[in-house]
């Protein structure tokens, strides 16, 4: 089984914040902030292609099934 997430923030910010999306497709819910110098978020957005998320907010959804870097940073 796997979980799903979304990580926004502002461009050029040097935070961010994880949510975690219930398994029944509910509405995310917020799990924390994250810097976005974390080796573990720069090899999540390696691999993961953030899109614009309106405004100057960008994000990226993903899995634990996408890396080890994901499923790290969805567990902490």
């Amino acid at each position: 089984m796997f979980r799903r997430a979304i990580l926004r923030w502002p461009n050029g910010s040097d935070w961010g914040h994880l949510a975690t999306v219930p398994d029944d497709g509910g509405l995310p819910q917020f799990a924390g902030f994250v810097q976005m110098s974390d080796s573990r978020v720069q090899d999540l957005l390696a691999r993961i292609a953030p899109r614009p998320a309106g405004g100057d907010m960008w994000e990226a959804h993903f899995t634990t099934n996408d890396s080890e870097s994901a499923a790290e940073l969805i567990a902490a």
